[in-house]
């Protein structure tokens, strides 16, 4: 494994983290055990994952109960990200969000604390200043952000430093390239989230892919059938270039994100062992300059003729 530090922090964090958002019900694709989901953080950590990321809203904190769980015994092994849950804007609903969270994890300190998403309604700078509050009460180690756009990101650091923003980056989506780079120059950590596309990229979907009605598939934009058969020409190219590698085209999709500039860690969920392990494993072998050439025509064209969404999610 690989590490960086997150921007002018002294955390040097693996270049794949693990996403723990599956580990609930709410975004699971396959049924785990709780002791499944133990073994898959267990490994993840073994391999040299050290950054785990988790968020209240995933599962209504099922998915922070079990991570709490998973951190017994590892605590000092592990840099625990998690964010302050959907509508707690005001300081003091960030401290309740922060002490649900430190219950919920069964620890007394959280490494990372992230603005979900910044507030259209409130002021963020009140969000930010709850977030100093508990870095200065000692319960949180870095304030941070997600998926805030760049006069957020500046206006937060006006009220205090923040280490990192995470947002998506993928082959399939690239529109953040600017604010990338400008956290970069300004020395705050990028955590890039759906390097996957939400799945899009691994290969394993084609033209006549469906979910069942609940799954949250259905509200990403690259299952839509206005995009999807765009999307899937990249994942055509990607499975090329992973064939000559003889490796997987998620491990080429996650390599790609991981070394563009400026991203400090790529936060890739895992739903088994073997795939927490091909996952690490990605940022193992070099592309090279043919590969790069390729892969990023595949991506332009995608983005020059896709239909443009604030978010992945359509309805968002």
């Amino acid at each position: 494994m690989h590490y960086n530090k997150l921007g002018w922090s002294n955390l040097n964090v693996s270049v794949v983290s693990l996403g723990c958002a599956q580990f609930s019900d709410q975004f699971t694709k396959t049924q785990k055990t709780e002791a499944d989901m133990i073994a898959i953080m267990h490994r993840a950590n073994e391999l040299g994952i050290n950054l785990w990321d988790t968020a209240p809203s995933y599962g209504n904190g099922a998915s922070e109960t079990i991570v709490g769980k998973a951190l017994q015994g590892r605590r000092d092994k592990v840099f625990l990200a998690t964010k302050v849950r959907y509508g707690a804007t005001m300081p003091e609903q960030v401290e309740e969000s922060c002490n649900d969270s430190l219950r919920r994890l069964n620890t007394d300190y959280i490494d990372v604390l992230q603005i979900h998403w910044p507030s259209h309604d409130e002021p963020n700078e009140l969000t930010i200043a709850g977030l100093a509050k508990m870095v200065k009460a000692g319960k949180v180690r870095y304030a941070s952000l997600s998926n805030f756009n760049q006069d957020q990101t500046d206006l937060a650091w006006c009220v205090f430093p923040v280490i990192s923003n995470q947002l998506p980056y993928a082959l399939v989506w690239r529109y953040e390239e600017p604010l990338i780079k400008y956290c970069g120059e300004h020395k705050i950590g990028v955590l890039a989230y759906s390097p996957l596309g939400e799945g899009i990229l691994t290969g394993r979907y084609d033209e006549n892919t469906h979910f069942p009605p609940g799954d949250v598939r259905n509200h990403v934009v690259f299952f839509r059938d206005d995009v999807k058969h765009l999307a899937l020409q990249v994942t055509a190219v990607v499975k090329q270039v992973a064939e000559k590698h003889h490796m997987t085209p998620a491990q080429v999709a996650i390599n790609w994100t991981a070394r563009q500039p400026f991203i400090s860690s790529v936060i890739v969920g895992s739903s088994s062992i073997a795939q927490v392990e091909q996952n690490a494993a990605a940022v193992d072998f070099t592309l090279d300059e043919e590969d790069d050439t390729v892969l990023l025509a595949a991506s332009d064209a995608y983005m020059a003729t896709a239909p443009r969404f604030r978010t992945m999610w359509a309805d968002a």
